[in-house]
């Protein structure tokens, strides 16, 4: 998984976009446990269609549903699953995130969406699968859980502005 993402951040810093990565990618790559399905990228809209062909993936199309909405592109690099998600928007009784308003967080090179942003979107956009989902992904470590917690409050807490 490591080698992937490796070979995500060459291709997309080769073709000059501005790339974040996220889910549970973004926590292994900073060393805490986690077991990514995937690759989860995320690119501004206007560059969801260079990424897609840098990557290798079909070309996005706009997806929504359930609060979530992006031009995405999902395919493979080599065996393992990218999802590609350009300007993604989470909207819901929460209110709005803009998900490259984010702060990202550099760790080895790679730049990352940080730990709590997970959360932060689940609640914005009223989801309790995705909030369960989101805390159980939390570090064990008590004063990260606390940090990534307080940032989600936080992020949400701008969403409703």
């Amino acid at each position: 998984m490591q080698a992937v993402v490796r070979a995500v951040a060459l291709r997309l810093r080769a073709a000059g976009i501005p790339w974040r990565l996220a889910g549970s990618a973004a926590l292994l790559m900073r060393g805490l446990h986690a077991r990514p399905a995937d690759i989860d990228i995320e690119v501004a809209g206007a560059d969801a269609a260079a990424a897609a062909h840098a990557l290798g993936l079909p070309a996005p199309a706009h997806q929504s549903g359930g609060g979530w909405s992006s031009a995405r592109a999902v395919g493979r690099l080599g065996s393992v699953d990218i999802d590609l998600s350009g300007g993604l928007i989470v909207t819901g009784p929460g209110g709005t995130l803009h998900a490259m308003d984010a702060p990202v967080e550099a760790a080895d090179g790679l730049l990352l969406c940080p730990i709590g942003e997970a959360l932060a979107r689940a609640t914005v956009a009223g989801s309790d699968a995705r909030r369960a989902k989101a805390v159980a992904a939390l570090p064990d470590d008590p004063e990260l859980r606390s940090q990534a917690v307080a940032y989600a409050e936080s992020r949400a807490a701008s969403a409703a502005r």
